[in-house]
């Protein structure tokens, strides 16, 4: 009789680490297909703001690229050139007394003068073509326009700022990403549009700014100077502040060459931008031209769901991430359905394999 007895017992022990062995197992698959779903969600975000961005920074490039031949602009850009030519070697200093150092209106408002009032002909250019570029950068959102000679010289701006009558192939502003894009431009043989990745920008109060530029081609087809944009990281941010659908700790952002933020974390009241260093394997992996996913700890070391690949605009190189904390994506995963369902599943074998222990050893 006890050998009988142990041999049920025996039994339903098999039996029960069946079931709890098949309820890990069941367990382990529930928890895997709920990361999956997540992972699936996240690329659909990612994917759609990539898009975005994406056809964002091409349509900078199609402005550059359609007003660097623009009619109006090679004209006008000649007319400075005369102009400034006719100021003399004291041009630079004429320039930034009328419109910048004697201007009435106040920094940041400067480019309200339409005229600085005297009769150089630099003046009547400037009041013709002003209006329109002003009008120029409000529509298209960009912060400020530049029209540069060959040389160099910053023969007029919109805003105003410092940077206006400076040599950015020589002077302090060389170093600068309005610097950067104006020498590719005038490079033999280089892109039509230039694009530069954003900095700090000095004449703009450090504030972060990125450039674009054309080269305008004179009569003869040689390169007669630069057509530039200057635009904010506002836009990109707008396209990427949207988190509908990605719940409470969801985001999309950008990260340069650098490892450092291109626009701002959805987690911190300060700036993030050109701030906050993004060290993770995502990045790395971005950075060598990489797409992927994978659960890592992100820039605050917090375990998320990435996903991860390079923009493709023709400009800097740029890695778009779109995460999501482990956590919340586990959230809609219970533990306890399938801890249930084990334990039933448990508790109705072990039943019946005592009563089958019971019905054979009877017999």
């Amino acid at each position: 009789m006890k050998a009988n007895r142990k041999v049920t017992l025996a039994a339903i022990a098999v039996t029960l680490v069946a079931a709890v062995a098949a309820s890990a197992f069941a367990y382990k698959i529930s928890r895997e297909k709920t990361i999956e779903e997540a992972f699936s969600r996240l690329m659909l975000f990612h994917g759609l703001r990539r898009a975005t961005v994406e056809d964002y920074m091409l349509s900078k490039a199609s402005d550059i690229r359609a007003m660097s031949r623009n009619d109006r602009v090679v004209d006008t850009l000649m007319a400075f050139q005369a102009a400034w030519a006719e100021l003399g070697e004291g041009a630079a200093q004429t320039v930034r007394r009328l419109y910048i150092d004697d201007n009435p209106f106040r920094k940041g408002k400067k480019r309200v003068l339409r005229s600085a009032g005297d009769n150089s002909r630099y003046t009547a250019v400037h009041g013709e073509f002003h209006e329109w570029a002003q009008r120029f950068v409000g529509h298209f959102g960009y912060q400020d326009l530049y029209l540069i000679d060959r040389n160099g010289n910053v023969v007029y701006t919109v805003e105003k700022q410092d940077d206006l009558a400076t040599n950015v192939a020589h002077g302090k502003y060389r170093n600068t990403p309005l610097g950067f894009v104006f020498r590719r431009s005038v490079r033999p043989g280089g892109r039509d549009v230039n694009l530069s990745d954003f900095e700090s920008y000095a004449p703009s109060d450090e504030t972060p700014a990125a450039f674009a530029s054309g080269a305008v081609l004179g009569e003869d087809g040689k390169i007669a100077g630069v057509f530039a944009v200057q635009f904010p990281p506002e836009p990109i941010n707008e396209m990427l502040r949207s988190t509908g659908g990605m719940g409470k700790t969801g985001q999309t952002y950008i990260v340069g060459n650098d490892m450092m933020m291109r626009s701002q974390s959805r987690f911190a009241a300060y700036s993030t931008i050109l701030r906050t260093e993004v060290r993770t394997r995502s990045v790395t992996e971005g950075l060598k031209g990489f797409s992927g996913s994978g659960v890592i700890f992100d820039y605050r070391d917090v375990p998320v769901l990435s996903v991860y690949a390079p923009l493709d605009f023709g400009g800097p190189l740029w890695i778009l991430l779109a995460e999501i904390e482990r956590s919340e994506a586990l959230r809609k995963f219970s533990l306890w359905p399938t801890l249930l369902a084990g334990l039933l599943a448990a508790i109705a074998a072990g039943a019946a394999a005592y009563l089958v222990g019971r019905m054979f050893f009877r017999n």
